[in-house]
C-alpha cells in the first residue's frame, strides 16, 4: 500500500465530502450574515431558518427525484472532475442572496425564513448546473492521471 493507495481514498474522501462541504460553507455563512444584520436570532427566527432550509430541501428534492418516497434512495452518480467541487461561485452566489435579503427584508422571521430557503435552494440548484457543467467537460479516464 503506497502513495497511489492514498491518493485513491484521498480522492474519495474529497468527492464525498465536496457537496455537505460547499452547502454548510453556504448555511453558515448566510446565517452568519443574517445575524450580522438582523441581531442574534430568537428562537422563532432560527426555526424560521431551519424550517425553510428543510422546505427548500424537500422540494428540490422531489423536483429531483420525481417522487418523495425516491428521496431517501439516491442513484450512483458518475465521478465528476476535482473544478467541480470547487464551490466558490455557487456559494457566492447563494451568500449574496443571503445578504441581500438579510439587508432588505425588515420583518425578522421572514427574513430568517426567506435565507434558509433560498439559500438551501440556491446552493442545491447551482451546485447541480456546476456538476453537470464538470462533468461535460471531463476526459473518458478516471481523472488518476499523475498518480
Amino acid at each position: 500500500m503506497g502513495w497511489a493507495e492514498y491518493r485513491k481514498r484521498l480522492r474519495g474522501s474529497v468527492a464525498s465530502s465536496a457537496a455537505p462541504y460547499g452547502y454548510t460553507l453556504t448555511i453558515w455563512t448566510s446565517g452568519a450574515i443574517t445575524a450580522h444584520v438582523q441581531g442574534i436570532p430568537a428562537t422563532v427566527h432560527s426555526i424560521a431558518f431551519a424550517g425553510g432550509a428543510i422546505l427548500s430541501f424537500m422540494l428540490i428534492g422531489i423536483l429531483a427525484f420525481g417522487r418523495p418516497e425516491r428521496v431517501l434512495r439516491p442513484p450512483k452518480e458518475r465521478d465528476v472532475e476535482i473544478w467541480g467541487a470547487f464551490h466558490l461561485p455557487v456559494v457566492g452566489v447563494a451568500v449574496g442572496l443571503a445578504t441581500l435579503i438579510a439587508n432588505g427584508v425588515h420583518d425578522a422571521v421572514l427574513c430568517w425564513l426567506l435565507v434558509g430557503f433560498l439559500g438551501t435552494c440556491t446552493y442545491l440548484l447551482l451546485v447541480a448546473l456546476q456538476f453537470m457543467v464538470a462533468e461535460s467537460r471531463a476526459a473518458p479516464d478516471d481523472g488518476a492521471a499523475g498518480s
